[in-house]
């Protein structure tokens, strides 16, 4: 994928999966995608904050990758976002703050890419943001939205993604439900059984050796597998007890 920088075209060494290409140009303000494990939901959403960074006319705009935790932000995001900046002129790491920095030198200012962890959403308190990563959102302390992300967008009329799998009936699924009754939200589910990403080989191998709400939880995106297995796992403590 091209993107612009002055009038230059600067090549990320991004080239984005037909799925991922239309989701590039189908995502609204905000967007809450579930998707199966292996799709590239980490890599697709650098590349979009990476493209709306270099897009943003604000001053110096600043954007955020959050993960369940700082250290899973380091090991699923870091490399990726230092790999498809690289290319851009300019570009800065500071790799004891996780981020990456743009300068433009026409406007005097600079474009931020943050990794950040959701285990102490107070301390991201009072920081802006022109745009939001949220992966894994099931497993993030719920009010890291409400009372952190959201109101940080506000005032620069900033974007948001929530990207995962399912890990049963939580915050993760009600985003996912009531965004599809609201303006300017955008839904997607992505089940491995209909994307091709995976291969049918490879399913058939992943199912021989997982429990049937396992597979369907992380390859076919079921928000009630867990709680499935949660029912079931107590029925056969109960008659182990007896």
């Amino acid at each position: 994928m091209a993107k612009k920088q002055k009038t230059e075209v600067v090549s990320t060494g991004y080239t984005p999966r037909e799925l991922q290409e239309k989701l590039h140009k189908e995502l609204r303000r905000f967007n809450v995608l579930v998707m199966h494990r292996r799709f590239g939901k980490t890599v697709f959403a650098i590349n979009e904050m990476i493209d709306q960074g270099l897009r943003c006319t604000l001053k110096n705009p600043q954007f955020a990758y959050i993960a369940p935790t700082y250290k899973q932000a380091k090991m699923v995001a870091w490399e990726y976002l230092i790999d498809f900046t690289r290319a851009i002129p300019g570009m800065e790491i500071n790799k004891s703050e996780l981020s990456v920095t743009i300068p433009r030198p026409t406007r005097n200012d600079k474009i931020k890419y943050m990794l950040l962890g959701a285990e102490s959403p107070d301390a991201l308190r009072g920081i802006y943001l022109d745009g939001a990563i949220l992966d894994e959102y099931a497993q993030c302390d719920p009010i890291i939205w409400g009372q952190i992300i959201r109101p940080a967008l506000s005032d620069r009329k900033g974007w948001s993604i929530f990207i995962g799998t399912p890990k049963g009936m939580n915050h993760f699924h009600k985003i996912f439900l009531v965004a599809q009754g609201l303006d300017n939200w955008y839904t997607k589910m992505y089940k491995a059984s209909e994307t091709g990403v995976v291969d049918a080989e490879e399913l058939v191998d992943a199912r021989a050796t997982m429990s049937e709400e396992e597979y369907n939880q992380e390859y076919e995106c079921d928000f009630t597998a867990a709680i499935m297995g949660s029912y079931y796992g107590n029925l056969l403590n109960e008659l182990r007890d007896h």
